[in-house]
């Protein structure tokens, strides 16, 4: 692999990556450039195939089966990163954790209502999307919606 640096007079760094694009690294640099510019878009995946969206367009993220996975409205796609690292990707950009394997994007929850065993049920814009915050996540939360988003 060959890394270069120029030095030029641009308004934000750029990167670009030339190569075979189906190459397995191509993917994880892009990833790590991503994670460390704090991008606005992420690539998903789906049928050995890479679409990029914005956070914003994802409602939120769960962890099953070692994979993780993105709903946008009735799509899913697969995320090739940790929740723990779309946690931190996505802070800025309304996602906080609600419990072990969930992340929600607070822009994407109409209501919370509280349960009997001291959890919250989100309720999701969409009108069917029912999701768990577990008390443990339920402070964090809240504080992240009044102070964030």
């Amino acid at each position: 692999m060959k890394i270069s640096f120029e030095q030029a007079a641009l308004p934000e760094p750029e990167v670009i990556i030339r190569g075979d694009l189906a190459d397995p690294r191509i993917s994880e640099l892009a990833a790590a450039v991503q994670k460390a510019a704090g991008a606005s878009r992420l690539f998903l995946y789906r049928d050995e195939r890479e679409y990029p969206h914005d956070f914003s367009e994802i409602s939120w993220f769960e962890t099953m089966d070692n994979r993780t996975i993105a709903h946008l409205g009735s799509e899913q796609y697969e995320a090739k990163y940790k929740l723990y690292e779309l946690a931190e990707m996505g802070y800025r950009h309304g996602f906080v954790q609600i419990n072990k394997s969930m992340l929600v994007n607070v822009r994407a929850v109409e209501s919370v209502a509280a349960e009997f065993s001291g959890n919250y049920t989100a309720y999701l814009r969409d009108g069917k999307t029912r999701l768990t915050i577990s008390r443990k996540y339920v402070k964090a939360f809240r504080n992240y919606v009044m102070e964030v988003g």
